[in-house]
């Protein structure tokens, strides 16, 4: 009879050890929740990209630093913004460049998570030729 008891147990320990570990990682993106950032493709202003940036904080990520960095890893504009959720519009002067690729990394300076955007851009020329019967 002990050893029945003994068996449930050690099955409710394993119950709840199993529980315990699958809610951890739950509960730690609760107490620092992955930075909620958007960048968007505007348009053109002067054949200069425009990208606006939008960043929802809470309370706990209200100091961000914003970084723009070329292919090579050259900052191109840094800043450091404090406050709780914001838009900013970037025009970035690189038309001499051609294609390009540039890269947007917003820290969060209290939780030190970041988050990095890609921004690739491509030029091509189409020729269309139609023929038309008369």
């Amino acid at each position: 009879m002990k050893k029945i008891f003994m068996n449930n147990r050690l099955i409710a320990i394993a119950f709840m050890t199993v529980f315990s570990t699958a809610m951890a990682p739950a509960m730690a993106n609760e107490k620092n929740p992955v930075l909620p950032i958007e960048i968007k493709y505007v348009g053109k202003v002067q054949n200069n990209p425009v990208f606006q940036l939008f960043v929802a904080g809470n309370g706990v990520q209200d100091d961000f630093t914003i970084n723009i960095k070329d292919e090579f890893g050259n900052s191109l504009h840094m800043e450091n913004i404090k406050a709780e959720s914001f838009t900013k519009r970037f025009m970035l002067a690189i038309d001499e460049l051609g294609d390009y690729s540039i890269q947007f990394q917003v820290t969060s300076r209290k939780t030190k998570k970041s988050v990095v955007y890609a921004i690739n851009s491509s030029t091509r020329n189409v020729e269309e030729v139609k023929v038309n019967q008369l």
